[in-house]
């Protein structure tokens, strides 16, 4: 990282990148680590990130700082999805990680789940971009409603509501499809 900032021509943008570094870096990898599933990969593309966002530091110096947050989480999803797709990442799950089939439940139920978790995906790949961002820091990046306050620049309160809305969502489309009573 110290080499990258050499790259920066100001005091200001180096002192900026830094501070952005520091305090967003172990969310930026969560995010990446839940696309890449692989260490090395997920920091890999936090790293492109910020060689990225260096590039455009214009914009982030106009953007309030909560904004940067969600900006920066925002680039490294999508430079995780770019890996992925484009073969620079092995998704690789480990052991302990696998869920096993419950040798006590019947087929019929190990189906059922099954088929619920994949009516829950669809469902939320329907959702609008917002919901899914909201879900996603809540229940992948496991941030806490006050981090997904601060990153949207919201109160607790209106995340709960977004949480809310987001869920009631997804059990919708998942009425819709037939998956859900």
């Amino acid at each position: 990282m110290v080499f990258l900032l050499l790259m920066l021509d100001s005091e200001s943008d180096r002192a900026l990148i830094s501070e952005l570094f520091a305090s967003n870096y172990h969310r930026m990898k969560r995010a990446a680590l839940s696309i890449l599933h692989e260490e090395g990969t997920a920091e890999d593309a936090v790293q492109d990130t910020f060689v990225r966002c260096m590039q455009k530091i214009d914009t982030l110096r106009i953007l309030p700082e909560h904004a940067r947050s969600v900006y920066l989480l925002t680039a490294v999803r999508h430079t995780s999805l770019d890996k992925l797709r484009k073969g620079g990442a092995h998704p690789s799950v480990p052991i302990e990680e696998i869920d096993m089939p419950d040798e006590g439940a019947s087929v019929e139920d190990r189906v059922i789940k099954s088929l619920t978790a994949e009516a829950v995906k669809e469902a939320f790949l329907k959702l609008p971009e917002s919901q899914q961002d909201v879900l996603r820091y809540k229940y992948l990046l496991e941030l806490s409603d006050g981090e997904i306050a601060n990153a949207l620049g919201v109160s607790k309160a209106t995340v709960r509501v977004y949480l809310m809305r987001a869920k009631k969502a997804v059990l919708h489309l998942c009425k819709e499809n037939g998956y859900a009573k």
